[in-house]
């Protein structure tokens, strides 16, 4: 399926003489469809009637494989399960799913278990197609032996490379692709289409998500906004002490508390500094109350805490205990000074 947004980039993709080459690299931020944009195209590579614009059929025998998940020309690579721990790889030789620092990454192993698939001839006498996401959880043996293949690619065969932060990725196999960019959708796009699937709220929400329409739209349907609206009230709240706030704070929801305390406190230091709000206009004036009284340093400070709490969360924390601490921060923080 292809979203809105996406359509001027498959039409400059198929416009493009020759096509994208043996590889191709989707980048940009999450949540703007670049998935459903990879799996769209390689099911058009597949399709043994594609139509004009390059899009699958829907009906033919590689389409129903390829809807089934069994197309036996096309291979998927993505990262083995973090199971809760790090997603930063390791750079050792060591490369095997147990390895701790391993978890969360696309291993050398997945990427040498492609070496059957390109070296046998076609099942259907068409194409092969490797989708790799996000190819920026490559560990960095993966990518070398990756960088090997993408050099001397295999005849009728390509590699899409769907990243999210292509930045990550070896800049020898970024100079090895096709390149096609996926910003954040116009605003007015993304609000139509979340309207269109029945999301309320959707201008709070898409800012929530960082004006990411995917993300925004399984935000609310998780129940994210009479989540977000009960822990924004105890942020508004004028608190004497922190035990209302680390009360009203769900430890199994650690991430969440994060995430909205730093659009919290975006919020207070963009009113400090620029006098604007952008992801709580629904609470302007509670925050403008707020940042009357709050510290421009302790705010940036513990925004960067924030920061550094949300790299860790894959770790083993004391949930309780982070938001204990958050929560004695964020008070002090907003507290009155005395004159």
């Amino acid at each position: 399926m292809l979203y809105p947004w996406t359509y001027a980039n498959w039409k400059r993709l198929h416009a493009h003489p020759g096509g994208p080459g043996s590889s191709l690299l989707l980048a940009g931020p999450r949540g703007v469809g670049k998935r459903a944009f990879a799996r769209a195209l390689a099911q058009g590579m597949l399709c043994s009637d594609a139509l004009v614009g390059g899009e699958a059929c829907g009906a033919c025998t590689s389409c129903r494989l390829f809807m089934a998940d069994s197309h036996p020309d096309f291979r998927l690579v993505e990262p083995i399960p973090s199971e809760g721990r790090s997603e930063t790889p390791d750079t050792s030789v060591t490369d095997t799913p147990s390895a701790k620092s391993d978890a969360g990454s696309i291993l050398v192993s997945q990427v040498r278990d492609l070496a059957d698939f390109l070296t046998v001839a076609s099942h259907l006498a068409g194409a092969k197609v490797v989708l790799i996401q996000p190819a920026d959880r490559l560990h960095l043996s993966a990518a070398s032996a990756l960088l090997k293949t993408l050099e001397e690619p295999p005849a009728r065969t390509v590699f899409i490379l769907v990243a999210d932060r292509p930045q990550r990725l070896p800049p020898t196999i970024r100079s090895r692709c096709f390149r096609l960019d996926f910003p954040l959708p116009p605003r007015d796009a993304a609000l139509n289409w979340l309207a269109a699937e029945g999301i309320k709220n959707a201008e709070i929400i898409l800012a929530q998500a960082g004006f990411a329409p995917l993300i925004a739209a399984e935000l609310e349907r998780n129940g994210f906004s009479n989540k977000r609206r009960s822990f924004n009230d105890l942020l508004a709240a004028p608190h004497g002490d922190h035990v209302d706030l680390a009360a009203g704070a769900d430890p199994r929801e650690l991430p969440l508390v994060c995430h909205l305390l730093q659009r919290w406190c975006y919020d207070l230091l963009s009113l400090k500094v620029s006098n604007r709000v952008r992801y709580s206009p629904d609470y302007t004036e509670k925050l403008r109350a707020l940042a009357d009284n709050a510290d421009v340093h302790q705010l940036a400070n513990l925004m960067n805490d924030l920061v550094a709490t949300a790299r860790s969360l894959e770790h083993p924390l004391n949930a309780r205990l982070v938001i204990e601490q958050l929560a004695i921060r964020y008070t002090r923080t907003i507290s009155p000074k005395p004159a």
